[in-house]
Parts: C-alpha cells; sequence; structure tokens
C-alpha cells in the first residue's frame, strides 16, 4: 500500500540521538508513512543503528559518497512515494501530533503547497523560533532569510514530481534558503503557529568556518534573488541588504537614511513589477525597518527620530513593550 506521508530523514554521524529521533516518528499519531533514511556515508554507527530498529516503515538508503545535505534529500526524494513529503533532521524531536496536524492542514488548504511549524530549542538554547503564519508574510520574509525552519516542513510531493523542484547539490550550506528563494514564485508556504518541532542545540563549539560559509552562501542567495526579479541594485545596496537580512553585522559606514531608501525603492520596484503582495510586503519591510533601527541605535536619539519620521513606521506599528525597549537601548547611546 503506498503510504500518506513520505517522511526524509537524511543522517550523517547523529548516533548518540538517531534513536530517539526515529522513536518520536515512529510514536507519531499518524501512522500512514513510510520513514525515508538517507545515510551519508557515516563514519560513526548511525547506519547500524538505524539498521537494527524493526519497523517495516523504515526504508535505509546508503549513500555510496558523501553528497551533503542537499545531494541526500535529493537522492531520499527519488524513493519517496507519498503525497506528501515531511522532512525530518536526525538528531531532533518531532511532537507526536506534527504529521496529524500538518497532513491535515494540507487537506483542508490546496491552495498551500508547503506547511512548518514554530520550532523550541532545546539542550543549549530554549528559544522559540516564530516564523510567519501567512503564505504573502512567508514570502516577503525570504527577500532576507529562511522563512520557515526547513526540517519542519510538509510538502506536496507534485513540487518535486511534476514540478521538477530539486535542492542544489552542489551546496554544501544554506541549501534550504536557496531552495526557498529559487523557488520564491512556486512555494506557497505557512508556518502553523505552534511547536510541533523541537531542535538540539548542541554545547557551544567553533563553528566559525561553518557560520562563515553560511553566511557567504546566503549573500549569494540573496543576490541572485534580487536579480532574478530584476531588481537593479549598487554594490553599495547590495552590501546594505545583506547587512539588514543578517542583523548581526556591524553597520559601519552605511547609515540608517540609506536603509530607508533602499525599503522604500524596494517597495517602488513591487509596485511596478510586483512579486511580492503589496500589503504585505509594506508590513514586511516595516518591520524590517524597526529592527534595523532597534539592532543599530544611534547617538541622541537619532534612531528614534529616524525610524519615526519614516513612511515605513506606518507599516509596522509597534507594541508598547516594543517602544519601551526601544527606548531604553537608544537611551544608552546618549
Amino acid at each position: 500500500m503506498v503510504p500518506k506521508v513520505s517522511v526524509l530523514l537524511p543522517v550523517y554521524n547523529v548516533a548518540p540521538y538517531i534513536r530517539e529521533t526515529i522513536a518520536s516518528i515512529l510514536s507519531q499519531t499518524f501512522i500512514d508513512f513510510e520513514l525515508i533514511v538517507v545515510d551519508d556515508l557515516s563514519t560513526d554507527d548511525t547506519a547500524a543503528i538505524v539498521a537494527s530498529i524493526s519497523d517495516d516503515r523504515i526504508i535505509l538508503i546508503r549513500n555510496t559518497q558523501n553528497l551533503g545535505r542537499a545531494g541526500s534529500d535529493n537522492a531520499g526524494l527519488a524513493a519517496v512515494r507519498g503525497q506528501y513529503i515531511a522532512k525530518m533532521d536526525g538528531d531532533d524531536i518531532c511532537h507526536p501530533e506534527r504529521l496529524a496536524r500538518q497532513v491535515a492542514y494540507l487537506e483542508n488548504h490546496p491552495e498551500i503547497n508547503a506547511v512548518g511549524s514554530w520550532i523550541q530549542n532545546f539542550g543549549d538554547s530554549i528559544y522559540l523560533n516564530r516564523y510567519p503564519v501567512t503564505p504573502e508574510a512567508v514570502q516577503v520574509l525570504t527577500l532576507f532569510t529562511l522563512p520557515i525552519g526547513n526540517p519542519t516542513l510538509m510538502l506536496r510531493t507534485y513540487l518535486f514530481r511534476e514540478g521538477g523542484m530539486q535542492y542544489d547539490a552542489a551546496l554544501r550550506q544554506t541549501e534550504d534558503y536557496d531552495f526557498f528563494a529559487r523557488y520564491i514564485r512556486e512555494l506557497w508556504a505557512v508556518a502553523l503557529p505552534e511547536v510541533l518541532f523541537h531542535y538540539r542545540v548542541p554545547p557551544k563549539v567553533s563553528k566559525n568556518t561553518i557560520l562563515t560559509d553560511r553566511a557567504s552562501v546566503a549573500d549569494e542567495v540573496r543576490a541572485r534573488l534580487l536579480s532574478d526579479w530584476g531588481l537593479p541594485y549598487t554594490e553599495r545596496e547590495l552590501k546594505l541588504h545583506n547587512v539588514i537580512s543578517m542583523l548581526n553585522r556591524p553597520l559601519g559606514d552605511l547609515t540608517l537614511k540609506e536603509v530607508e531608501m533602499w525599503l522604500l525603492k524596494i517597495i517602488l520596484y513591487n509596485d511596478e513589477k510586483p512579486l511580492f503582495e503589496p500589503s504585505a510586503l509594506r508590513h514586511g519591510l516595516g518591520e524590517r525597518w524597526f529592527e534595523v533601527c532597534y539592532t543599530y541605535p544611534q547617538n541622541w536619539l537619532k534612531g528614534i527620530w529616524e525610524f519615526e519620521n519614516s513612511p515605513l513606521a506606518k507599516y509596522f506599528a509597534i507594541t508598547l513593550r516594543q517602544r519601551f525597549k526601544f527606548w531604553i537601548k537608544s537611551l544608552s547611546k546618549i
């Protein structure tokens, strides 16, 4: 019998966690699924542990060479049989109702072709990752970053079969953001506003090289997205766009006025060549404007003045709590 859902689980050297991860899938309240585990030539006992678990729904594929996450995803996609594909990571945990709630959502919303959820970190972080809950907002956030946690996704299989979608196997990092950006016109995705996925954050270790690689690829993804849309930009504008997308790089000699003008330029261009729903774009860029002004406080409350006197401010109404924190952080610069 063909299963309703194919759970796609690429793994590499996750022996300490793989039993708990698979147990969280096998204990789902929704049982009509197959679990396709793609071992990416692990050098530990990951593959052996998976093979030792007795459940007819498990299919183990072993790569003959290390393909990376994107390549392993593509290898698994070739084997899926389900109507829906649920993504998963090898060291994380699913809520028991994850598959049931995502299947129900897709069944009741035929216009949506991908659904994720919020993510609760555990381990070295307890941060709650909230993602957009409307497809218009998801699309707008893609301008800056990955809009939905990749391992929380459930997608309609036709996107890959008839639609020809695939991950870029050349990428070893940030292939998920690249996927959303390349298919920004085809994906109509939402995140359910509930925690259906628990993301394991390991103890802090040196990951500078990995983080640098991810940031570099993300910069390239954003540049290609803007170019594919046809939005003209200078080198300085692209640098500015990447800084305000990450919000963890120094602003340097870039100014808030330049940020404002760039965001307004995006709005005007979208009015001429629509890619984003106009009101969603304005709201999303208004929110980004606030986040930039908050993240990079200016001397003598200049950041507050810049924020409130911009037309972007009217697109995103900040809460009293946000306003209070904004003032406190800005006062620290006096």
